[in-house]
């Protein structure tokens, strides 16, 4: 679902015109919720950092 997320949303031609809403209503079969297209969307962008080794951390 995370790379569903990433490639409809950020990688297709048409990506400059598409919105969050497009994406989870419409590309995911059966669509999703919005809360849930959020959860699957920081864990998505959190992955990537890890992989590309800038993932920060908070210093409390």
């Amino acid at each position: 679902m995370e790379r569903t997320l990433i490639e409809e949303r950020y990688m297709t031609a048409d990506s400059d015109y598409l919105t969050d809403h497009n994406v989870y209503a419409f590309k995911f079969n059966p669509p999703i919720s919005s809360t849930y297209y959020n959860k699957i969307r920081w864990k998505a962008f959190y992955k990537l950092a890890l992989i590309l080794n800038i993932a920060g951390t908070k210093d409390i």
